[in-house]
C-alpha cells in the first residue's frame, strides 16, 4: 500500500514550523543586541557631553581665577601693577552628576609690556576624566584670555582704558 499524500505531507509541516520558529529565534536575539548597542551608544553619548559640560565649568572657575577684577595676588598692588600670577594646577570636586568625574584645571601665563601696560595672556586647560571601566570618557576644553594693567590708570583697579 502506499502511502498518500496527506501523510507525506505531515512530516513536512513540521520541518517547515521548526524553520520558521528558528527563524523567528534568530530575529529576537538580533534585535536584543541591537537594543543593548543602542543603549550603550546613548550611555557613552551621555557622559561624554556631562564631561564636557565639567570642563567648561573648569574653564569658567578658571576664568574667574584671572580675570576677577578684586584678585590682587599682590600683582595689582605691587608698584607698577601687574596681572595676577596663574594658580597652581587644580583639581576641583564636581558634586551633584559629576561625582565620578575629576577635573583638572591649569594655567600658564605669558606676560609683555605695550607702552606702558602689563600685558597677561593666560592659556587655561580644563580636561575632565573619569566614568566607569565599561564607560570611561575624557574631554579637554582650552581657554586664552588677556588681562591689561595700566600704571597710570585709576587704583585700586588699574585696568586699561
Amino acid at each position: 500500500m502506499s502511502p498518500t499524500s496527506r501523510e507525506a505531507s505531515r512530516g513536512f509541516a513540521i520541518a517547515t514550523a521548526l524553520f520558521v520558529l528558528v527563524i523567528l529565534a534568530l530575529l529576537g536575539v538580533f534585535i536584543v543586541s541591537v537594543f543593548g548597542l543602542q543603549q550603550s551608544g546613548q550611555a557613552l553619548d551621555v557622559m561624554g557631553t556631562r564631561a564636557y559640560q565639567g570642563a567648561r565649568a573648569g574653564v569658567e572657575w578658571g576664568l574667574l581665577q584671572v580675570l576677577d577684577p578684586e584678585n590682587d595676588d599682590a600683582g595689582l598692588s605691587a608698584s607698577p601693577p601687574v596681572p595676577p600670577a596663574c594658580f597652581s594646577s587644580t583639581t576641583l570636586a564636581l558634586g551633584g552628576a559629576f561625582d565620578d568625574l575629576s577635573a583638572t584645571v591649569t594655567c600658564s601665563r605669558t606676560t609683555t609690556t605695550e607702552a606702558n601696560r602689563q600685558v597677561a595672556v593666560y592659556a587655561l586647560v580644563s580636561t575632565v576624566s573619569g566614568g566607569s571601566a565599561t564607560f570611561p570618557v575624557s574631554r579637554e576644553v582650552r581657554a586664552t584670555v588677556s588681562r591689561c594693567t595700566d600704571p597710570g590708570g585709576a587704583a585700586p583697579r588699574f585696568a586699561c582704558p
